[in-house]
């Protein structure tokens, strides 16, 4: 349930001295936000906004000072805590990665797993279930217990929302004042003489922010944490009846599609999978068709071990010592680690460098999991080193790694549940489900339906489309009415020439057209991919927001500490 306490609909606000927001305007600058102690504006709050809240409360807990920032945090959404990726939604969109490696704390990745067994619903157990998802021909239980290790995204979100309510209130014990607006923030300017916190240098700039509801706050640090672009419209069909611009949640979204529509799904990505499975789910005579342009679907997840593969970091962390980083050093890395497992990299990605069917990749992962897992296991242990591996690595040996290679890196880094590949297998073996590469245009016809073309020259036609290509870090793509947009014209964002914007590895400050950081301008999550890689899994979402905390709350005096203990 959303935490409705000291929540304003736009109204400026200024704490009070019992630590609740007064309603009107502040004087002596009507219409602006005049917060007399230092503050952090925090612009979105879904799962990276909630992850960086708690980082600032494990800091703030460890400072010796005690200088407490006070927060505001902007989100235009339904709740404050899960965003939309985490939202209410149906059982069957499952999170991909196990709920043991699910956590906004990058210390403690069992965070998530300990929540859900506190939960009654997840510590009933189920004899249905006994043997895992590598039962096949199982059907996945509407809500998985502990016994599953993939649970409904929803769960998610669920302790996204506990989390940050107790952040919430860690911090105000610690001093810290959060403030929840629900509006989206349109603009951000730096303006000499708004009144902000003490920051030690008189207080003669700081930020204002605008929001959708016209109104405006001051802050003297800046957080960025709005997630990912918005997929493309790719075909621009927007605004076009029987179209689903965005699909998340599911539930509601999908809801307005005839139970047995013809539905052509745009991708082939975990966000398509979701959407194939709830459509099938809610629609028995629905047939569903998934067409990218690659026609690539995500691996199949398979269960071999977790930790560390030594000899696997070893060779990363001595080709960063020795400045031998390349694509042929990792491959040859990578190729190494598999062979000792019994595999090699080209039996693990054969399904992709042969082009294989979607049904045939899914049968044969399931039936010999061991190159795909391996793989997917090196790939996962690797990534503490991806940032510095990537900003090691020649930008013509980037580009030709984005052009050519991340797309089956992602296939690996990203793959579904082996539940929801059973699914799509007896959706597709039952005539259902149909996977389609090579689109190449969808238009709407006069009568209402689309007509799908595809490089081969055949057409198709469906009664509605949903938009599921997926996520994307290119600036280029972002609305020209976002908040992304106006700050890349104005000069504040620069976009990286390889996703995202620029910001400064080590602190994750923006980074001017100058090439100098902004020190109080942060960046979380996918718009720092240009200098990262890799920045949109929970791990690393959780790592960033430990990383701008500790900008944020210097390192406590660890010595003061004993001394006056």
């Amino acid at each position: 349930m959303r935490d409705r306490l000291d929540t304003h609909a736009g109204t400026p606000v200024e704490p009070t001295a019992g630590g609740r927001p007064q309603r009107g305007p502040c004087p002596p600058h009507t219409g602006v936000a005049v917060l007399k102690k230092r503050t952090i504006a925090v612009v979105g709050g879904g799962a990276a906004c909630t992850a960086f809240l708690a980082a600032y409360a494990r800091r703030l807990s460890g400072d010796v000072a005690g200088a407490s920032a006070d927060v505001i945090v902007f989100e235009p959404g339904k709740s404050f805590g899960p965003g939309i990726a985490y939202a209410e939604d149906a059982d069957t969109a499952l999170l991909n990665r196990p709920y043991s490696a699910m956590s906004v704390d990058y210390g403690d990745p069992g965070q998530f797993r300990r929540w859900l067994y506190r939960q009654p619903s997840a510590r009933e157990s189920s004899d249905n279930n006994e043997a895992g998802e590598n039962s096949a021909g199982s059907a996945p239980e509407a809500r998985p217990t502990t016994r599953s290790h993939f649970v409904p995204r929803s769960l998610f979100g669920q302790y996204l929302e506990n989390v940050f309510r107790q952040s919430r209130e860690d911090l105000r014990l610690l001093g810290s004042q959060v403030t929840l607006v629900p509006s989206a923030v349109i603009d951000l300017t730096v303006e000499t003489g708004a009144t902000g916190g003490n920051r030690g240098n008189g207080g003669t700039e700081s930020h204002v922010l605008t929001t959708a509801d016209g109104d405006r706050f001051v802050a003297d640090e800046v957080v960025f944490a709005i997630g990912a672009i918005a997929p493309s419209d790719v075909y621009g069909l927007t605004g076009s009846a029987g179209f689903v611009a965005q699909p998340y949640p599911l539930v509601n979204s999908l809801s307005q599609v005839d139970r047995s529509a013809e539905v052509l799904v745009l991708g082939a990505g975990l966000t398509a999978i979701d959407a194939a499975v709830v459509l099938a789910d809610a629609g028995r005579e629905r047939r569903i068709t998934l067409a990218s342009r690659s026609g690539r679907i995500p691996d199949v997840r398979t269960d071999l071990g977790t930790g560390e593969l030594p000899e696997l970091i070893a060779g990363a962390r001595t080709l960063l010592a020795e400045g031998r980083v390349s694509l042929r050093s990792i491959h040859e890395l990578l190729d190494s680690a598999l062979r000792l497992g019994g595999t090699s990299i080209r039996e693990a990605l054969l399904p992709y460098t042969d082009a294989w069917s979607a049904p045939e990749l899914m049968r044969h992962r399931l039936e010999n999991p061991l190159p795909g897992g391996l793989a997917q296991r090196c790939v996962g242990a690797l990534t503490p080193f991806y940032s510095e591996l990537w900003r090691s690595l020649p930008d013509a040996s980037r580009r030709l790694f984005l052009r050519d290679h991340y797309r089956t890196y992602n296939c690996l880094r990203n793959p579904m549940p082996v539940t929801n590949a059973h699914r799509l297998l007896g959706l597709h073996d039952g005539g259902r489900l149909a996977f389609a590469k090579g689109i190449t245009s969808v238009t709407q016809t006069a009568g209402g339906r689309f007509t799908a073309t595809f490089a081969d020259g055949r057409t198709e036609h469906y009664d509605a489309v949903v938009n599921a290509v997926g996520r994307t870090n290119n600036t280029a793509a972002a609305s020209a009415s976002s908040l992304t947009s106006r700050l890349v014209r104005n000069g504040t964002f620069v976009s990286h020439p390889l996703g995202g914007i620029r910001v400064d590895p080590e602190t994750n400050q923006v980074r001017g057209s100058a090439g100098a950081a902004f020190p109080r301008l942060y960046v979380i999550g996918d718009l720092a991919s240009g200098e990262h890689f890799h920045v949109s899994s929970m791990e690393l979402v959780a790592r960033q927001a430990a990383k701008v905390a500790g900008q944020l709350v210097p390192a406590p005096d660890r010595l003061l500490v004993g001394a006056v203990a």
